[in-house]
């Protein structure tokens, strides 16, 4: 399997790990290497490796690095209609997709096992494969591909993480289980944290049927497995592609049911007019405010409902 390495040199880890990857890259027999000083060079680069013949594509990056480079993939096709296996390297500040279908640990430490593996022949066995989502209707933004859509306090907390708490320096699960902590305390106990997350109107259909409008606290659609802090807040699924889950507002037991929501099982006991979620094959939304795909912010589009879809995924080297 031919293997190829973008690298984005301005994502927060890979500031200060860049010589410790490329040392790794030197060592690396056969890996072609792309890095990303200008991100707009981001279509050539992989023009580039996709000429070259390259199976499996390491992507050195956080989450946005990942959603661009899945987007360019996906929708322009440089590989054609068989895209290579994805390799993640933990390159940025947020790296939820990295941490359910990637290389875990530093991205040099990541790709010198990668390396090993390779050498032994025994890559399949670290395959997995994830549904990847597709996004229509953003303002002035073509379809985008992900894993994680967020909408209402999801976009706010985001915005507090990069905020109040990537300034710690904190490793990006942490930050992001801190975050998530605040908010919880500040909903319950009250004060800012509380005031800064107003709820929003949205409007869902699933799979093309009826609509239903309702004030959420939060929106969330993935096909990812886990999200931070190990968490899996989705339920009542039957093998779709797309998992939805919304939270009302104002929420009822938020701290009390906030474990079982976080981490139970496919059956959740839970108040069903407050705490909703489902598989589906796609979503149409209708928002107020302004949604995150994996830590991208968009604006939605007035004239046109958001469309959330899954139609295609992808393979993973999880190791």
């Amino acid at each position: 399997m031919i293997p190829g390495l973008v690298s984005n040199p301005l994502s927060q880890q890979n500031k200060q790990g860049m010589d410790q990857l490329e040392a790794a890259v030197d060592a690396f027999p056969g890996l072609h290497y792309e890095r990303l000083d200008h991100f707009e060079d981001l279509p050539a680069a992989l023009d580039r490796l996709a000429a070259a013949g390259v199976e499996l594509l390491l992507v050195n990056g956080g989450d946005g690095t990942v959603q661009a480079v899945m987007t360019e993939v996906l929708e322009r096709r440089p590989w054609g209609e068989t895209p290579p296996v994805f390799g993640l390297l933990h390159g940025g500040m947020t790296n939820m997709t990295a941490v359910d279908v990637g290389l875990r640990g530093k991205p040099h430490r990541g790709l010198a096992r990668l390396r090993k593996r390779l050498a032994d022949g025994n890559l399949d066995s670290a395959l997995c494969r994830r549904y990847v989502l597709r996004l229509e209707g953003a303002l002035n933004t073509p379809p985008q591909r992900g894993m994680f859509f967020g909408a209402a306090a999801i976009y706010q907390a985001i915005q507090l993480c990069r905020t109040e708490v990537h300034p710690l320096k904190i490793e990006a699960d942490w930050a992001a289980g801190l975050t998530l902590a605040r908010l919880l305390g500040g909903w319950v106990f009250g004060g800012k944290s509380r005031e800064a997350i107003r709820g929003e109107t949205i409007t869902a259909a699933f799979d093309q049927g009826a609509s239903e409008t309702r004030r959420e606290l939060l929106a969330i659609a993935t096909t990812l497995d886990r999200l931070v802090v190990g968490s899996r807040p989705f339920w009542n699924q039957q093998g779709e592609p797309l998992r939805y889950t919304s939270i009302c507002y104002p929420p009822k037991g938020l701290l009390r049911h906030s474990l079982k929501v976080l981490y139970g099982g496919n059956e959740r006991r839970l108040p069903k007019d407050c705490y909703r979620s489902r598989g589906a094959d796609s979503v149409e939304l209708e928002l107020e405010g302004p949604f995150t795909l994996d830590g991208q912010f968009h604006e939605p589009d007035p004239q046109r409902p958001l469309r959330v879809s899954a139609p295609d995924s992808l393979d993973f080297v999880k190791l």
